[in-house]
């Protein structure tokens, strides 16, 4: 069913990209949630588990370490709600089916879930359609006993949300679109409906792509410390009091391990660890039990065979860092070589980084505190989705959300103060800058009592404290175009 709703997805992408609310062609959610969701299925990989639980938390790490963007962030979230049950609930430990009523549950997490990662939510998005979707079910099918029949209707309510979405967001209604988000969502279950209903899979439509994607691939591989090493053991009885989690995880540290995840499940215990002695590894762990199954796999050879370095512990050396992201090399340069950024990362109009990207290049600027610039409203999601997980230094992400806020934001960091201090002054600052742009447009349509004509240049800007972004100006002729946002900028 997820194999087949990514496929439905990664099919329709360009069509989701096409629906973008601003009559400018810099659509890119339906690429982002393609690329979060094809995340999600590669790191299934076709392998067989051991647990719907240990299926459930693969899945879901791979979207969250995949998402783009915050269409992408928002539908990780939505599948970690549903599987969260079916992961820390011990009752369906053993359980081999789930019966409808524990999908009614399970979408309801998901619909919640979303909601979380928003700070602000908006209706008339991806949110609604989720809503409306799990809300609706529940109400019209509590007895339910037909799984099938479960997801058809569950397909027709959140269509049927989706066409309200225009009326829930005038800008919407104004471009004569649906929203891009929830679009990408309905795709994605259509799909798995097609996978319940004939065991098989959507056919992926490779003739689909009109550019080279492999020079899109930004998914980066977890990274490599010598041998993966994975077991799970089955406890001696004897052995089962005697077992302390936490004094085998401070074992396994002071063995140099890295990467440790150590959990407990009745009889059995998993651990996961990268460690350059996998043998010693497994001579502790061989007094707790039989071995059921184990894999050791050399990553260092693995990172070669990518052109990928093997990376040291992290030992915090620097102070602090900070992290803009770019859209091209001439901003890039301008960030490190004036303002004094540390590094930087680089996104487009139809590609953005992913949290994994982030936590990438948090974990190469080796500071105790880092500030990220994501200097575009989309990118914002991913940034505060790395700041979660990430476990060793101190994260602010400042709320930039274009090149100026960014700009303004690096220039005012002082190295002398406290972390906080930075933090509180940077944002500060960001309300204070005045931003206009030019783009072209791709549609006719009216905002903001401006006449828009298909490629004809557009200005538009953010010209006061906390006021939103508005166009002011089309016109077919630039250097007009231009002269009409300085008047309002100036």
């Amino acid at each position: 069913m997820l194999i087949s709703g990514a496929h439905n997805l990664y099919n329709h992408h360009y069509e989701v990209d096409k629906l973008n609310v601003f009559p400018v062609p810099d659509g890119d959610t339906g690429t982002n949630m393609n690329l979060t969701m094809m995340n999600g299925i590669k790191e299934l990989n076709g392998k067989n588990y051991e647990s719907f639980k240990e299926f459930g938390t693969v899945f879901t790490r791979g979207l969250i370490m995949g998402a783009r963007g915050n269409s992408g962030v928002i539908l990780s979230q939505i599948f970690r709600g549903f599987f969260y049950n079916f992961i820390h609930n011990k009752n369906y430990a053993t359980v081999e089916f789930f019966s409808p009523s524990d999908i009614l549950k399970a979408l309801l997490h998901a619909k919640d879930f979303a909601y979380k990662a928003v700070m602000k939510p908006v209706e008339g998005t991806i949110l609604t359609v989720i809503n409306d979707g799990a809300t609706n079910l529940n109400h019209l099918c509590a007895k339910e006993k037909d799984s099938v029949i479960l997801f058809e209707k569950l397909l027709e309510l959140m269509q049927e949300s989706l066409k309200t979405t225009p009326e829930l967001l005038p800008i919407l209604k104004k471009v004569n679109v649906v929203d891009s988000g929830g679009a990408g969502l309905v795709f994605i279950f259509e799909g798995m409906l097609y996978g319940l209903k004939h065991n098989k899979s959507i056919t992926l439509n490779k003739k689909l792509t009109v550019e080279d994607n492999t020079k899109f691939d930004f998914v980066i591989k977890e990274e490599e410390f010598g041998y993966c090493t994975e077991l799970i053991i089955n406890l001696y009885k004897m052995s089962e009091k005697e077992f302390d989690l936490n004094k085998t995880r401070n074992d396994l540290e002071a063995m140099d391990g890295q990467s440790i995840v150590v959990v407990e499940d009745q009889e059995l215990i998993k651990v996961h660890v990268h460690t350059l002695k996998p043998g010693q590894i497994l001579d502790y762990l061989q007094k707790y039990g039989d071995f059921l199954t184990v894999k050791v796999e050399n990553m260092t050879e693995q990172a070669k065979a990518h052109a990928q370095t093997v990376i040291l512990p992290r030992k915090l050396n620097n102070k602090y860092a900070l992290i803009a992201c770019v859209p091209g090399k001439g901003i890039e340069q301008f960030f490190k070589e004036e303002l004094n950024v540390t590094a930087t990362i680089f996104y487009s109009k139809r590609i953005n980084p992913s949290t994994d990207d982030f936590l990438k290049v948090i974990e190469r600027v080796d500071a105790k505190t880092v500030y990220i610039l994501p200097n575009d409203s989309n990118l914002l999601l991913a940034a505060e989705q790395a700041k979660k997980l990430e476990k060793k230094s101190k994260i602010f992400v400042l709320p930039t959300k274009n090149i100026a806020q960014g700009m303004r934001a690096a220039l005012n960091f002082n190295q002398s103060l406290t972390s906080k201090e930075n933090n509180r002054n940077m944002t500060n600052e960001i309300k204070n800058v005045t931003y206009g742009y030019i783009s072209i447009a791709d549609r006719d349509v009216e905002i903001d009592d401006v006449n828009i004509r298909k490629n004809t240049y557009v200005a538009a800007g953010i010209l006061r404290r906390d006021a939103k972004l508005k166009i002011y100006a089309s016109n077919k002729n630039l250097i007009s175009t231009v002269k009409k946002i300085f008047d309002k900028i100036i």
